[in-house]
């Protein structure tokens, strides 16, 4: 009688569970499939367990929060498929690809560098991947395709992966994709590259992304695609404001890694073009030179782009110290900088010509952003005694140091070109605003007036009746900018317009 009872309760549990499950897959299913809104930016995530497993929603996050909106990820990531499963599961569902798709990210070949009855030999596996590419190539000819590699295999899964597994990876599987790339007009995502050196992002079982893992999975499919994306989208729109007649130059991540851009009335120009990051450019005096930050290797370096033969030169490497936020003084001969060398951020001047390195400022605090005063005699800079961030002036031939502001949050002075008035961010009730102030720190008033945003990097025009600054919803997290205002506050205009961050804006 007893175990009568007991199935009748079992037994309907049973069924609700197989239920739920049926519906929880039959859901989960109409959600992978179901194409997306007719206006949004699609993004398919192809491939075997390490997509089905969720960089995909990662990477949904990751666009949101750099003001990407209306994009849709969709995850048909299928577990424990190889190239060949995969394929066959694309042909019969080819409803996979309705809509309109813009890009796929196809991160498959794990699998098959199983032992067991998965293992698929590299000629078999480079005819399916070209497979797949004609597929989503014939129902989808504008998509951009990228293949991403394998990430290191760390330890042997018995009856699954070993030795010989790990070096199919490295030796085989990976060279090949790299082959397949280039013959198939794709882009390569070296995830390989990007996951050694850290088992930290790899599980216990040796194979699959842990929750960091995933992370990084995603951001570093965020970085391959943004290049994509801005082509796509055309991400910098520009509009000139009345009577423009500077050059601007100013970084922009429109690209990915910010690289530096020159405006100008008959349009923008992109200046450096590489693969890692390029920051804070200014004019030199006579205008035909932009200094620079750069980071080729581990620390950042001083570098000088040559507007008359388009070439960029390293000046300044001090490494393993970094040099950084560079300024002309008025004889372009010498330049200031933050940098590290002294175990903090301070000032230092060097001679171009004579390549000689003088320190500045010794300080508590850090001490950084500086910016040439029109006479060549004084330099203001922000610094941070441990009371919050101020402006300060030093004197170049005494060495004497006076601090122009009194409440903190105050950062990123510039000198108008005659020498009258400082330009400089203040925080003011949880945003901040660019304010203007005598050089002895008198007549301090609001010139932007916009409690709703973030406004920084002001830059004055070459006449000084403007100044350039950056605007944002967020101070991290959201698109930057391009505006100019007249020096009495009125006219705002904003000139660029789109999902990057455009800042350090220099006219000259």
């Amino acid at each position: 009688m007893r175990k009568r009872n007991t199935l009748f309760f079992v037994v309907p549990l049973i069924i609700l569970a197989l239920l739920f499950a049926g519906y929880y897959g039959w859901t989960r299913w109409n959600h992978a499939a179901t194409p997306c809104g007719a206006g949004n930016f699609t993004i398919l995530c192809m491939g075997d367990s390490i997509t089905a497993e969720g960089y995909p929603a990662v990477l949904s996050k990751i666009l949101k929060r750099h003001g990407y909106k209306n994009f849709c990820v969709r995850n048909l990531g299928r577990k424990g498929n190889n190239s060949g499963e995969y394929l066959h599961y694309l042909r019969k569902h080819p409803e996979l690809l309705n809509g309109r798709v813009n890009m796929v990210l196809l991160q498959l070949g794990t699998n098959d560098v199983r032992i067991d009855h998965d293992h698929t030999d590299i000629q078999a596996f480079m005819a399916h991947i070209r497979q797949i590419v004609e597929i989503i190539r014939e129902r989808q000819p504008k998509a951009h395709i990228y293949l991403g590699t394998i990430p290191p295999i760390l330890k042997d899964v018995p009856g699954y992966f070993d030795k010989t597994s790990r070096q199919r990876v490295r030796m085989e599987i990976n060279p090949q994709i790299a082959v397949l790339a280039h013959r198939l007009h794709c882009v390569r995502v070296d995830v390989y590259r990007a996951f050694k050196g850290h088992p930290e992002w790899v599980g216990r079982d040796g194979i699959h992304p842990t929750k960091a893992g995933t992370r990084e999975l995603a951001k570093v499919y965020f970085r391959a695609i943004q290049p994509g994306i801005a082509r796509i989208l055309g991400v910098i729109h520009v509009t000139l404001p009345p009577g423009f007649h500077d050059r601007v130059v100013f970084q922009s991540d429109v690209e990915g890694d910010t690289e530096i851009y020159l405006l100008t009335k008959k349009g923008l120009h992109k200046l450096t073009d590489n693969t890692y990051p390029d920051e804070y450019p200014v004019a030199s005096p006579d205008g035909k030179k932009i200094l620079y930050m750069t980071k080729p290797g581990k620390t950042w370096e001083l570098a000088i782009y040559f507007l008359g033969r388009k070439k960029s030169k390293i000046v300044l490497n001090i490494s393993p110290y970094n040099t950084y936020v560079p300024a002309w003084c008025p004889d372009g001969t010498h330049i200031v900088f933050a940098t590290d060398k002294w175990g903090k951020s301070e000032l230092a001047l060097y001679n171009l010509k004579t390549c000689r390195l003088t320190r500045l400022t010794d300080t508590i605090g850090k001490n950084t952003l500086p910016d040439c005063a029109p006479d060549g005699r004084t330099i203001v800079f922000t610094g941070n005694r441990g009371f919050g961030w101020h402006i300060y002036k030093l004197d170049l031939k005494s060495g004497k140091i006076v601090r122009l502001t009194h409440k903190r949050g105050n950062c990123r002075p510039h000198v108008s070109p005659d020498g009258k008035w400082i330009a400089f961010v203040k925080e003011n009730h949880g945003k901040s605003d660019i304010f203007l102030m005598r050089p002895d720190g008198t007549g301090m008033h609001s010139l932007t007036k916009d409690p709703g945003h973030w406004e920084y990097y002001p830059a004055w025009s070459r006449d000084g009746k403007r100044v350039y600054f950056s605007k944002s919803i967020k101070h991290r997290g959201a698109p930057w900018h391009l505006w100019v205002i007249n020096a009495d506050g009125t006219h705002a205009f904003r000139i660029t317009n789109g999902f990057s961050k455009d800042r350090f804006a220099n006219a000259f």
